[in-house]
């Protein structure tokens, strides 16, 4: 069964949120995000959901998290490197990848690191696909897969940092990095695309084979969509650390300044929320219950 790609959260003694909204979220709610307790202090950088009540995350100095559906706990820290990002297939095998090519598996309830001798640069993005194959990202334009053991060095020859990753099928998905980069991956080969706008992108999130969102610097949210590329820009020029979007076209981004933004189709983006903390990840269970994560620990609930 194919995961859900979503977000975590937390509270420690870390950041307070402001009240700053924008009127409710997409789904015309007036529901605000709040605090909710976090086991660290870390930064968090990366999140994933299984189910609304298997959710993980990721961070600084090799902090791993997970929510149970009553609480968020450690799962493990270890002396392992900062963290970027996490993704599972399902409850019982999951990945995480961090600097300097570090590589950790969950499997039989517990994590182990994997080693790969490809690339020792800093891996961004993870994309646990189906069928024991796994997609990796990250720093000079490296693109691994693990494919049951055996790994494939699909790095397509750009030397920009790649920092968001989805596979949408076995032989397509998309990469997304510095200078305006954009990858799609088509019958197994990883080929540039033209960029509407100037940016270092930072995010991806892909709705279905034919849709797909990125997110990068200055506020720029470009659109793919049944092979066209169109972009959105939030209310502010912040940086764009993570999306996630809805089946009927409503999304959600959170930014590096702290900011919730919420979209809507023939509205665009507006504000949503703001809080005192920088944010880097973002997931959502279901239309109406979510979670964004930060630094310090932060985690905002829904």
């Amino acid at each position: 069964m194919r995961k859900l790609t979503l977000a975590t959260a937390a509270l420690a003694a870390v950041a307070i949120l402001s009240c700053t909204t924008g009127g409710g979220g997409p789904d015309g709610e007036n529901t605000d995000w709040r605090n909710v307790p976090s086991p660290t202090s870390r930064g968090i950088n990366g999140l994933t959901a299984v189910a609304a009540n298997d959710v993980w995350g990721c961070g600084e100095l090799g902090v791993i998290l997970h929510y149970d559906g009553q609480e968020w706990r450690l799962a493990i820290t270890s002396n392992a490197p900062e963290l970027y990002a996490t993704d599972f297939v399902n409850s019982g095998d999951g990945w995480v990848c961090g600097a300097n090519g570090y590589i950790a598996r969950y499997q039989n309830g517990g994590w182990g690191q994997v080693t790969q001798n490809l690339h020792a640069v800093n891996l961004y993005a993870v994309d646990a696909y189906e069928g024991g194959r796994v997609w990796f990202a990250g720093a000079s334009g490296a693109i691994l897969q693990y494919n049951n053991g055996e790994w494939i060095d699909e790095s397509p020859g750009f030397m920009q940092d790649l920092y968001g990753l989805k596979v949408t099928s076995a032989d397509n998905g998309w990469a997304v990095g510095d200078d305006s980069l954009i990858l799609a991956r088509t019958n197994g080969t990883w080929l540039q695309v033209t960029s509407p706008v100037e940016t270092d992108y930072r995010c991806l999130f892909s709705v279905n084979d034919n849709e797909a969102w990125f997110g990068g610097t200055a506020g720029y949210v470009v659109h793919y969509k049944n092979g066209g590329l169109s972009k959105t820009r939030l209310p502010s020029a912040e940086t764009v650390r993570a999306l996630h979007f809805l089946a009927d076209g409503r999304g959600y981004a959170v930014t590096k300044a702290g900011g919730i933004y919420a979209y809507a189709p023939g509205s665009g983006w507006r504000a949503w929320f703001q809080a005192n903390a920088q944010l880097y990840a973002l997931v959502f269970t279901s239309n109406t219950h979510g979670w964004a994560a930060g630094s310090g620990g932060t985690i905002l609930a829904r």
